[in-house]
């Protein structure tokens, strides 16, 4: 979960697991990686899902 000023935001466990590795220093392929091998899935769905994830979190102001 989410907390924003509008309320909640409610993660999956790969969003979740996205979000955490935002650091700053680790590139959107680096966290890519991460959840492909944390969650056993393409590195295409990750890629795809990962992105549209920032880009939604980007325009609500959550991500720059």
């Amino acid at each position: 979960m989410l907390l924003v000023p509008e309320g909640a935001l409610v993660l999956n466990p790969s969003a979740a697991a996205a979000l955490e590795l935002v650091d700053g220093e680790r590139s959107v392929d680096e966290i890519v990686a991460a959840v492909v091998e944390r969650f056993d899935v393409s590195l295409e769905l990750a890629h795809a899902d990962v992105h549209e994830l920032f880009e939604r979190l980007e325009v609500r102001g959550f991500l720059q």
